[in-house]
């Protein structure tokens, strides 16, 4: 694959999951059923109908690291409370997501991105977070997150 063709392929990937994050948060707002897109988000953009999935949560902070459907569940809807800290990070007030790759690197069917995406809620109020997305090249030629890895900046 090209540089070209591997950098439309992370974008197409990044952009279905920003719109899903947005599409659930508008859901929510309207107090409509969320259980397709969440499926979606789980099976269309993440790998968990090819491997397992690592995840590091952007706010969590005693349950760290995931790797099933329902922690995956609770950190973006917070409403089955798997992992008791978890507020439902894809149903807040999310207007935008924008991300920014550092870098796109690949190995065989492997590919990482690394960079910041920038959350901008309702009150225009924007949180910035670096990331690491795993991705793996399905037999179909779609890429899948296999590891998604998200962190606030270092603030001291």
């Amino acid at each position: 694959m090209t540089n070209k063709e591997i950098l439309n392929l992370v974008s197409i990937t990044q952009q279905k999951w920003a719109d899903l994050i947005l599409k659930i948060s508008k859901a929510y707002k309207k107090k409509q059923n969320l259980d397709n897109l969440i499926y979606e988000l789980l099976h269309e953009v993440y790998a968990f109908d090819h491997c397992e999935v690592l995840f590091k949560p952007t706010l969590a902070k005693h349950t760290q690291f995931r790797s099933t459907k329902k922690e995956f569940i609770s950190y973006f809807l917070g409403q089955n409370k798997i992992c008791k800290e978890d507020n439902g990070f894809a149903i807040k007030n999310w207007e935008s997501i924008k991300f920014e790759n550092y870098k796109i690197i690949q190995h065989d069917n492997f590919l990482l991105s690394m960079g910041n995406y920038y959350f901008k809620d309702g009150s225009e109020k924007i949180l910035k977070v670096e990331y690491t997305f795993g991705f793996i090249k399905t037999s179909h030629g779609q890429l899948k997150i296999n590891l998604h890895h998200s962190s606030l900046p270092y603030d001291g």
